[in-house]
């Protein structure tokens, strides 16, 4: 039987699920919490694969975390589980020059293929302290199916959480993300907003949240997202007109909030 073959994008999804799968036998699940792009992915059906998968940890320190992911990593049974999606091996950069901080520890992956092509992957770690709900649950089945895994239980943040933390992105990067606009859209999308009463946000950051929104252009929302969607939602998205859009919706959003 013909192997399956999978995208780049794919591939990188592929080892955060293993990962997380293994890193579920060794961390108590109320140390950690997925978050970010992946937690949307793999619970509030968005769109958007990520390279990078960012978790929040606490309690355990920063030796004994690196030790554990270390040993995942080099695991060769871990990168067993990893080969009959196409991946034959896992390098990591050079860890004397990788980040273990006490708020911050990162990982850097490359994900060798049989045809020898690198893809490259990241996880982080944070310790700047949990923010939101945190609630335990099974990754969507979709997402599973769709590589024939079987069930995983992940500790991830709610999508109040998601979205109040979306916003205080808009608020205080240096640099505006057509990412955060875009997961906002995802999250508002599917859910009864802003009839939500657990999202509470000052006023002058939803103001300020909404000013930053509108000045994203189409031309970095198609540099930095389009280009993480697979190939049917890729010519989904790519106008400029939906992405006026996509804007718009999420500004009605947060207006709604300041109305709350």
């Amino acid at each position: 039987m013909q192997r399956q073959t999978y995208t780049s994008l794919q591939l990188k999804e592929i080892f955060h699920l293993e990962f997380l799968r293994w890193l579920a036998r060794k961390l108590k699940p109320d140390y950690y919490a997925l978050k970010g792009g992946v937690n949307l992915r793999f619970f509030y059906q968005s769109l958007r694969y990520s390279m990078d998968m960012d978790i929040d940890v606490r309690v355990i320190n920063v030796s004994a975390l690196c030790d554990i992911v270390m040993k995942i990593l080099r695991s060769l049974s871990f990168q067993e589980s990893l080969k009959p999606f196409g991946i034959n091996k896992i390098t990591l950069s050079d860890m004397a020059k990788a980040k273990q901080a006490q708020t911050t520890q990162r990982f850097k992956i490359h994900l060798i293929t049989a045809a020898a092509e690198g893809h490259f992957a990241k996880i982080e770690f944070s310790r700047r302290g949990f923010k939101g709900e945190v609630t335990v649950e099974p990754i969507s089945n979709a997402i599973l199916r769709e590589y024939k895994l079987a069930p995983l239980v992940v500790p991830h943040y709610s999508a109040d959480s998601a979205i109040a933390q979306k916003i205080e992105a808009l608020v205080t990067r240096s640099i505006i993300q057509a990412r955060d606009i875009f997961d906002l859209y995802i999250l508002t999308s599917q859910l009864d907003y802003p009839e939500s009463k657990e999202i509470k946000i000052n006023g002058a950051k939803l103001m300020k949240a909404n000013d930053n929104l509108l000045e994203v252009g189409f031309e970095q929302f198609r540099d930095t997202v389009i280009s993480y969607l697979s190939t049917e939602d890729q010519q989904v998205y790519s106008s400029a007109n939906i992405w006026d859009e996509i804007k718009l919706r999420v500004s009605n959003f947060i207006e709604g909030l300041q109305k709350q």
